[in-house]
């Protein structure tokens, strides 16, 4: 290439990387990110198992670094385990689970360059619906039969994430999250040992990433 031709190119890819680290620097007053999420729950088939879902948030920003979100999540997965065996064979029992999570809370962002840290602590409920299914195995000969016991007991009980994560900015408006990643706190009814209803802590991983979008009036450098 023409050494004439390299400056201005050159120049021109600065002025590039210079008005998006440049547009990076303002907040705006909303965002919206949406992308893939992951768990691992042990709360209804032990000793856990991972679920695949999405997770989809809106930021108001107040101030530059302060802003509320809303957070709404599904989570999807299941596992199949023995459950007792008979000479005709041993029978097995699918666990299902769907599980949503609602969520509200304070989100505070550093923005400095077109990367911006971010930590949040959200508040608000989860809703799982489980389904299990008993099902016999192959071995098993058709006088045996086959059968299902179909059980839903879904609930809404309270929950909590803490965590943060990093959006990096890659052109006007939006911006990629590599990792959003956080402790989520699950209320769960359980039972005693004299058979009363009790509530437990469930501990859950949350991992989600996807896309960023940045709209609304910029609110600039802080002071």
């Amino acid at each position: 290439m023409n050494t004439d031709c390299r400056k201005p190119l050159s120049l021109l890819f600065l002025v590039l990387i210079l008005m998006i680290t440049a547009a990076a620097q303002d907040t705006q007053r909303f965002e919206t990110f949406a992308g893939y999420s992951f768990t691992h729950d042990s709360s209804f088939v032990e000793p856990g198992t991972n679920y695949s879902g999405w997770d989809t948030s809106t930021t108001v920003f107040l101030k530059r670094w302060l802003g509320i979100t809303s957070d709404f999540s599904g989570h999807y997965g299941g596992q199949t385990n023995p459950i007792f065996c008979t000479a005709g064979g041993c029978f097995f029992g699918h666990t299902s689970v769907n599980s949503y999570t609602y969520l509200f809370g304070p989100h505070f962002k550093y923005q400095r360059s077109r990367y911006s840290p971010f930590v949040q602590t959200l508040f608000g409920v989860h809703h799982p619906d489980e389904t299990f299914r008993v099902v016999n195995t192959p071995s098993c000969n058709q006088s045996c039969g086959t059968f299902s016991v179909l059980t839903n007991a879904p609930y809404t009980k309270f929950a909590m994430a803490l965590g943060g994560g990093l959006d990096i900015a890659i052109g006007h408006g939006f911006s990629i999250r590599p990792v959003q990643a956080e402790y989520l706190l699950q209320r769960e009814p359980s039972l005693d040992r004299n058979l009363l209803p009790i509530t437990v802590n469930n501990n859950v991983f949350r991992y989600s990433t996807g896309i960023t979008f940045h709209f609304g009036q910029k609110l600039g450098q802080s002071k």
